[in-house]
Order: structure tokens, then C-alpha cells, then sequence
């Protein structure tokens, strides 16, 4: 994701490298599932059986929970981030629209892809590293999807990655079936953060990526490598609900 970081990969165990670093979750999207799926469970139930008290009615109940029910359902289809785990970070301040975090190491899957835009990069990039979560590894296994989908421009193209999932150790995870799908531990690092709603086009992230740069400048912050795009939220979630983020990390 950020090329002037020292990442390790699988390969450097060959080399004497540490690979046990393990992605541990951020709390508060624990929490967010935790209680999502809890709601999900029993609100429906909890309407149902309200409706057919105050109508008289198990039909009318059986409406309104199904009801709320589908409408439950819309909103996780709409919402899929709030039960996606992340990696940890504390949050170590905030300076106007900026923030500024402290991330835990984490593992992610890898790729590059070589395009003029970030679409076609997100795409092409999406698509490789799905399959491998969904079985195209040597082992066969399917992981679990998390979030964010990160991307960030490299000479002549992008990388694009996807967070492991929790409690994974980078040794541990199915070696890729595709040479061009690498495993690689991200260190603990300081990162500032611009998240923003709406498209992530090119012209978008890179108007967010300027306005990244002059908070950072504002704040008299060191920023080292290049900006990364982090994605939230699929294609199908209506733009004003995404969360996304422009990082940059810190010295």
C-alpha cells in the first residue's frame, strides 16, 4: 500500500524477517457488528410482537416484523462496513478535519496493477485479490472480507490491498495461487487520516489527496511516502453513505 514503508512479506521468512505479526481488530467495529447483528436478531421480533399486542392481530405482527426485517436488511446492504472488522488504531488527535492515528502492524494481501487510473487500478485490483479470498490459494481456503480496500499510485500503476483478516498471523494465511498476489506485514505506524463521503473517482481522490496535503502542511506535520485512497464501503453503497479516507503516514 505505502511504498516507502519497510513492509515484510512471506518470502522474508526465507531471510531470518519476523512473520508473526497478526492483525488484531479495531474495538469499535467489534462493537458495531456486535451490536448490528444483535438488532437484526431481535428488532423484527421485538415490532412483530408489539404490532400483533396493540392490533390484535399475529398477521398484522408478522407484517410489520417482516417488514422491518427487509428494512434491516437494506440498511446492511447499505451499510456493509458496519459489520466489516478493521485493523486497530487509536486515535492520537484531531486538528480540524484531520486525524491522526496510531495503527497496530497488520497483514494485507497485495497486488499491483499497472494503470493510468485509479478505477481501472480499483477494479482489476478488487477482482485479483477477491479470488484469492475467496478460494484462489493453494490451500483452497476462503477468508473473510474486511475492510478498508486500500490503493495507492506507484510508477506507472497502483497497489491495491485488502486487511487480512483478525487474528491471522502472516504465516498462517493460504500462500495465492497467483504469482502477482503477495502477503505482506504492514508496520505500526502514525498515519493522518481525511475521511469524506462521496465518489472515489480520480478527480475526487485527488482533490481529497491536495486537501490531505494542506492540512498536513497547516499542522506543521512530516509526511513520508505517498498518499493511499482507503475504501470502505462497495460500489452498491449509495456514494452519500461511503466512508472514505485519504492517508498519508507520518515521520
Amino acid at each position: 500500500m505505502h511504498t516507502d514503508i519497510r513492509k515484510t512479506s512471506l518470502a522474508d521468512a526465507t531471510l531470518g524477517e519476523p512473520t508473526e505479526v497478526t492483525t488484531r481488530p479495531q474495538t469499535r467495529s467489534t462493537l458495531r457488528k456486535t451490536l448490528f447483528y444483535g438488532l437484526f436478531a431481535a428488532v423484527p421480533a421485538l415490532v412483530g410482537a408489539g404490532v400483533a399486542t396493540l392490533f390484535r392481530s399475529k398477521r398484522a405482527g408478522a407484517i410489520a416484523g417482516g417488514a422491518t426485517a427487509l428494512g434491516l436488511g437494506i440498511a446492511r446492504w447499505q451499510l456493509q462496513r458496519v459489520v466489516a472488522d478493521e485493523p486497530a488504531y487509536e486515535v492520537e488527535e484531531r486538528i480540524g478535519h484531520l486525524e491522526i492515528r496510531k495503527y497496530t502492524a497488520y497483514v494485507v494481501a497485495e497486488t499491483v496493477i499497472q494503470a493510468d487510473d485509479i478505477n481501472a487500478a480499483l477494479e482489476a485490483g478488487f477482482d485479483r485479490l477477491f479470488k484469492y479470498i475467496r478460494g484462489g490459494n493453494i490451500e483452497g481456503e476462503k477468508l473473510a472480507m474486511t475492510s478498508p480496500v486500500c490503493t495507492a499510485r506507484l510508477n506507472g500503476g497502483y497497489a491495491v490491498s485488502f486487511v487480512m483478516p483478525m487474528g491471522r498471523a502472516l504465516h498462517t494465511l493460504p500462500r495465492p495461487d497467483d504469482s502477482r498476489v503477495e502477503l505482506v506485514a504492514m508496520p505500526a505506524r502514525r498515519v493522518a487520516v481525511l475521511v469524506y463521503r462521496g465518489r472515489y473517482n480520480a478527480e475526487a481522490v485527488e482533490m481529497h489527496e491536495h486537501e490531505l496535503a494542506d492540512l498536513v502542511a497547516e499542522a506543521k506535520l512530516t509526511s513520508t511516502g505517498k498518499p493511499a485512497f482507503a475504501g470502505f464501503d462497495p460500489p452498491t453503497t449509495l456514494p452519500a453513505l461511503r466512508r472514505n479516507e485519504i492517508w498519508i503516514d507520518l515521520a
